[in-house]
């Protein structure tokens, strides 16, 4: 049991959750049942194949990715990768992925408005998904949804689940006109982390506060899951009660884009460290300017910042960048290492 002021937190009850790797299993069947042959080729990656840590958060323009793209399937095969979508993500997950994807759609709209003659770089088709290994047979597989500002990498080892590295971004992050005027798709994360901010002492502020500037972007993007290895900033075992629970519902709006069992196995992992191990970290200090802040430990790094536009050093803060990472364990790699120990046709049949 993990004790802060009045927040418990017991981290011996991962056996009461049990994923849903029957239903992830048979959406994926379906999926690729779904797809013409030529298409399920192009779907079909190897586990250790190098595009299933190829990702990145920018347009496809920069970017070439593999897989088939939503823009060359029917509405029956786009259905079908949707119910991949929901049997993993919760209904705030698949709300926000789906809201990320329509987002790029106006950002395309958008675009079209200032050079009507451009190739497009944005859209809703711009998205593409690929299945490793075989959901059919093999225990180990997995699935990925990859775009501009959006990258799931989902690994199943027979009952276990990874959902990490995560990237969710949004560009706008609040829309600015039209239509849509005044949606943010990640207003949650903007809003608690400020107030988790917002709450912190003169003495806490002084050991949250890693530097008075935000990064450019966050540290361990695309190729760059090993670039932070010592927490630093706050310990969350110094927050005050009222602070851990405002720190509790910022770690649950990352942990709970995922179905319900799987987001507790998460926070599971995330907590059995202790919260003296869990550090909050804040940088960029300086108002109407750009802000970024980090939660990290063991076996967790969530980093989120807001930023200006791409291309743009001044004028309204409005793009955000989010990355949900697990140290040792991105793309199940723990799990992965587990699995092999243990299959006999890894070790030889012996």
């Amino acid at each position: 049991m993990i004790l802060s002021g009045t927040i418990a937190f017991s981290a011996d009850n991962q056996m009461e959750y049990k994923a849903p790797v029957a239903e992830m299993r048979q959406a994926a069947i379906s999926f690729l049942e779904g797809l013409s042959p030529q298409m399920r080729k192009q779907v079909a990656f190897s586990m250790d194949d190098k595009e299933r840590r190829a990702w990145s958060n920018l347009p496809s323009t920069a970017f070439k990715r593999e897989g088939v793209s939503f823009e060359e399937m029917t509405p029956e095969q786009r259905s079908l990768a949707h119910q991949l979508f929901q049997s993993t993500l919760s209904s705030q997950g698949y709300l926000k992925t789906t809201g990320i994807m329509h987002l790029d759609e106006l950002l395309k709209a958008m675009a079209a408005e200032r050079r009507p003659n451009a190739n497009p770089m944005f859209g809703h088709g711009l998205y593409w998904m690929g299945i490793f290994g075989d959901p059919a047979k093999d225990k180990a597989w997995g699935w990925q949804l990859d775009g501009h500002h959006l990258a799931l990498n989902i690994t199943v080892i027979g009952d276990e689940v990874s959902v990490r590295p995560a990237f969710m971004g949004s560009d706008p992050a609040r829309l600015p006109q039209g239509t849509y005027s005044g949606w943010m798709v990640q207003h949650a994360e903007d809003e608690k982390g400020i107030r988790l901010f917002q709450s912190l002492n003169e003495e806490q502020r002084a050991k949250a506060v890693i530097d008075d500037v935000a990064p450019r972007d966050v540290v361990t993007g695309p190729t760059r899951g090993d670039q932070l290895t010592t927490p630093v900033g706050l310990p969350v075992s110094e927050l005050d009660p009222g602070q851990v629970r405002l720190f509790m519902r910022l770690l649950d709006e990352y942990v709970h884009n995922y179905q319900h069992d799987i987001a507790h196995i998460q926070m599971n992992r995330i907590m059995k460290s202790g919260l003296d191990k869990i550090h909050f970290a804040w940088a960029g200090t300086e108002e109407d300017k750009p802000y970024y802040y980090r939660i990290h430990g063991p076996t967790v790094i969530i980093e989120f910042d807001n930023h200006y536009p791409p291309g743009r050093n001044d004028g309204p803060i409005n793009h955000i960048h989010t990355v949900f990472r697990e140290p040792g364990n991105d793309y199940g790699e723990d799990l992965l290492r587990k699995h092999l120990l243990e299959s006999p046709h890894h070790r030889g049949g012996n």
